[in-house]
């Protein structure tokens, strides 16, 4: 398989420019962490002191960790084809996995737009830390989510919401949360985050000692799971450690398991619904003013379908990942596919070193 988009940023006709900008934001406002409040079964001093500890466990987490970065492209369907352009955006996947058995696991995803690459110097993006740790008695997994968000409900409006932004009418919003799960139960807190500054994606380091001093004072929107709901799903481990089981799995030619894990009070069950070898993929794109095609070929791939269910809103979503199946990458995504709707979708592919350590230059 081949994949090429070709279409420059500072050539895109208007109507893909505006479709791009609104079709960004549905993406990352699809994912907004606020919603609406339930009562917490807990006390909420019970609930804050968990969630302290949860936050200094994010806060001490190791800086060294293996990283691998991504380069996003935008994509709209037109009629009967599909129009883009690379290099929109992009973010990385940072992990460390123990060698215990099982192993503890610390994985870190930031995606979105680049406003210094984007139409518009759109800049909508988000982050998500989860640390799993194992232990004899009970496994806990601890979560950290940050994004720019949006409240627009259509294009129109969150074309207009970016508008107010750029002339300076309203502040820029942005939205934080933290969990923390075990088998005794599940809590979790989002608080909103209005900012003077518009960070991007490359300034979670600079923005992250604020937030998590925001998310430490009391208030914020506090849910809970009880223990009958974290057994019934007999896991802590949240969703991108799921992910990773669900890799594992399909590296072993193990299918058909359906993980269920808990997010920010609401139940999800993850799967693989598909998994197909790729001997061979081409990837080609135009990177941001840079006179040559960015081109790699990777060898001995999986592509892996993903349904993830929110059995608490019967809502049901998926994406798509191609991962590869020996050596540095092996379990690593080469690719992440994923389409909101029929006509847009955000592909994040791999950027690799121009070795053949990891994939062979063209």
């Amino acid at each position: 398989m081949n994949l090429e988009i070709a279409a420059r940023p500072d050539k895109k006709p208007k109507f893909l420019r505006k479709v791009l900008t609104g079709g960004l934001l549905v993406l990352l406002a699809a994912g907004t962490m606020v919603g609406q409040a339930s009562a917490p079964e807990a006390s909420e001093q019970y609930i804050q002191t968990t969630l302290q500890r949860a936050i200094g466990e994010i806060r001490d987490q190791p800086s060294s960790l293996e990283q691998f970065d991504y380069i996003m492209t935008a994509r709209v369907r037109l009629l009967l084809f599909w129009a883009g352009a690379d290099d929109v955006g992009g973010g990385y996947i940072r992990r460390q996995i123990s060698t215990d058995n099982p192993p503890s696991k610390l994985f870190q995803l930031v995606i979105g737009s680049d406003p210094g690459k984007a139409p518009r110097n759109i800049n909508r993006w988000g982050a998500a830390w989860e640390m799993l740790a194992r232990s004899p008695s009970a496994d806990s997994s601890t979560f950290f989510g940050f994004m720019k968000v949006s409240s627009g409900t259509s294009m129109a409006a969150m074309q207009k919401e970016l508008a107010k932004e750029k002339q300076g009418e309203s502040k820029y919003l942005f939205s934080a949360t933290i969990s923390e799960a075990r088998p005794s139960g599940s809590f979790s807190k989002v608080v909103p985050f209005p900012s003077d500054q518009d960070f991007t994606i490359h300034q979670l380091d600079q923005a992250a000692p604020a937030v998590f001093d925001r998310l430490s004072i009391p208030g914020g929107v506090l849910r809970s799971v009880d223990a009958s709901t974290m057994k019934a799903c007999g896991r802590a481990e949240g969703f991108l450690s799921s992910i990773s089981d669900l890799i594992d799995d399909a590296l072993q030619g193990k299918r058909g398991q359906t993980l269920c894990y808990v997010f920010n009070g609401e139940r999800f069950s993850l799967k693989i619904t598909q998994a197909t070898p790729v001997p061979q993929e081409t990837v080609q794109l135009t990177l941001h003013d840079e006179p040559h095609k960015y081109a790699r070929t990777y060898h001995d791939l999986l592509s892996l379908r993903f349904d993830n269910y929110n059995e608490t809103q019967k809502k049901d979503s998926g994406f798509d990942l191609l991962v590869g199946t020996t050596g540095k990458l092996r379990g690593m995504p080469v690719r992440i596919s994923y389409q909101p709707n029929w006509w847009f979708q955000v592909v994040l592919n791999l950027k690799t070193p121009e070795t053949s350590e990891f994939a062979d230059k063209h």
